[in-house]
């Protein structure tokens, strides 16, 4: 290569050497002397043919020395417009700088009109040399390759999506989706917002959003999502399809779908299309519909919208897991029986060991499950409330609304098994155990149940604080086993004796 570039320097260099070994002595002898017509032929002949050399000579040093190097470096041609207007301002100079050197013309004008032409050339020619330039910067930058899947994003042109098939220096060519060609000129591509799909690696992830109705449980939503996405093979399985809750809108609840392709394998397009399908039809066969603006219309009086802590307390106490075993009458009962209860930030509901036969439910705030525990013989923390002492504070757990407590010495009459203080302006709900004797009364194998449930729950904030035992079912069984036993004995066997206070 380099030694083509030499030869074609050769041509120019030499002519330019013969003119000047015997023409300069000629020049210099008859250049001021000079009087006759053939005298002064010769020095024009001259002056000119050196002029044109060197021209000649630069155009062929720029092509060798400047497009070469351009070409090797970015592996593409120079565009011949670029070269072509390079060598007409080249000898354009040559031919104005030749008439006042040689010919002692005043060219002066020639230099403006020159400036003029190159002006208006510039204007016309403006948005074929902005392509070229950024064409050269988009190729020294390398925000894409052949290949790589981008998004173009211009204001006021909607968002393309396509593969690089070409980034030349006037244009690039993406293939779109629809497997046609779009050609974006270098300038646009200059001053738009390009993301590309392809890197830094060649994976990306990509979003979906499905609008389901409020009614359906979040839970199993994100199962059947999760599911629907994860049976389409194209999609990568590193890192998984995630599912999760967005937001809520007046159709719905809205859930995001999140997963990765490799858009050289699968175009994104094709992707979306595969997810998309895969999900509706797992939506279809657990028979969950899509959410779809609706009106209700009601002919009849409206239904309750929100829930009143006096007059729909037996609707709370629904919601309660340990009084899930009740049936609607007997949580009439129980409701019937509640007194409203408030407490502000600090106070405390109930305090550790002291008696108590009623449980509470937490309908507003938030409150602190504390216990206190044994120090430590070098421990230094004093317990709450008294100061230096041998024992100290835990917080257990945290209880929020819809959360119970209180149910052991509920159903057993057992002293308080912890210190509950609220951590905010909290109201609950208190319920004695002189309407649990009454249902009892009514349906004794109630008690097993709550006793299952009560045993289930006390396990698990146990397990909070200490070692889980190895087997949780037969904790559980025994917790069972104990807390009936103790609202059998509590409750006079069931048998409809009132238990203490």
């Amino acid at each position: 290569m380099a030694w083509r570039g030499v030869q074609r320097l050769v041509g120019p260099a030499v002519t330019l050497a013969l003119l000047l070994i015997p023409g300069w002595p000629l020049l210099e002898a008859y250049g001021g002397e000079a009087r006759e017509l053939s005298q002064r032929v010769i020095y024009w002949a001259l002056g000119t043919a050196i002029g044109f050399s060197l021209a000649w000579l630069l155009v062929r040093l720029i092509d060798v020395a400047i497009w070469g190097v351009v070409e090797r470096r970015f592996a593409r041609p120079v565009p011949r417009l670029l070269k072509d207007i390079v060598v007409a301002a080249i000898f354009l100079v040559t031919v104005i700088t030749i008439l006042g050197l040689v010919f002692r013309r005043d060219v002066t004008g020639l230099w403006v009109s020159s400036g003029v032409l190159g002006i208006i050339i510039g204007f016309a020619v403006r948005g074929t040399i902005a392509d070229v330039f950024c064409g050269i910067a988009l190729n020294v930058d390398h925000p894409f390759r052949p290949g790589d899947w981008i998004e173009v994003h211009s204001r006021g042109i909607r968002p393309m999506r396509g593969c690089v098939e070409e980034t030349n220096w006037r244009s690039t060519r993406l293939k779109t989706v629809d497997n046609t060609i779009v050609v974006i000129p270098n300038s646009l591509m200059s001053a738009v917002v390009l993301v590309n799909l392809s890197l830094p690696e060649p994976r990306s992830r990509f979003e979906q959003v499905f609008c389901i109705e409020f009614g359906v449980p979040p839970e199993r939503v994100l199962r059947v999502l999760l599911a629907g996405a994860k049976a389409v093979k194209e999609i990568l399985e590193d890192p998984p399809p995630k599912a999760y809750v967005d937001r809520t809108t007046e159709v719905g609840v809205e859930y995001k779908v999140r997963y990765w392709l490799e858009p050289r394998e699968t175009s994104p397009h094709k992707g979306r299309h595969l997810v998309t399908a895969s999900i509706l039809q797992h939506l279809y066969h657990a028979g969950i519909s899509l959410a779809y603006p609706k009106q209700d219309l009601y002919w009849a009086r409206m239904p309750t919208r929100q829930l009143s802590r006096r007059r729909d307390r037996q609707e709370l106490l629904s919601r309660v897991g340990l009084l899930a075993a009740l049936q609607p009458g007997e949580l009439e009962l129980l409701a019937e029986a509640v007194s409203e209860r408030k407490f502000n930030a600090g106070e405390a509901v109930v305090r550790q060991h002291e008696p108590g036969a009623s449980m509470f439910v937490v309908v507003e705030g938030l409150l602190d499950v504390c216990k206190d525990c044994q120090s430590e013989p070098n421990g230094s923390e004093p317990a709450v409330g008294e100061g230096q002492g041998s024992q100290h504070t835990v917080k257990v757990v945290e209880l929020q609304p819809g959360d119970f407590f209180g149910e052991m010495s509920f159903l057993t009459g057992a002293p308080r098994s912890a210190t509950v203080i609220a951590a905010a302006a909290s109201i609950v709900y208190e319920i004695g155990a002189t309407a649990l004797q009454e249902v009892l009364e009514r349906r004794p194998e109630v008690a097993e149940q709550l006793a299952v449930i009560a045993a289930r729950r006390h396990a698990e904030l146990e397990a909070v604080v200490e070692q889980p035992a190895p087997s949780a079912d037969e904790v559980e069984k025994t917790l069972m086993e104990q807390i009936l036993a103790g609202m059998r004995s509590f409750f006079g066997n069931l048998s409809g004796r009132s238990p203490s206070s």
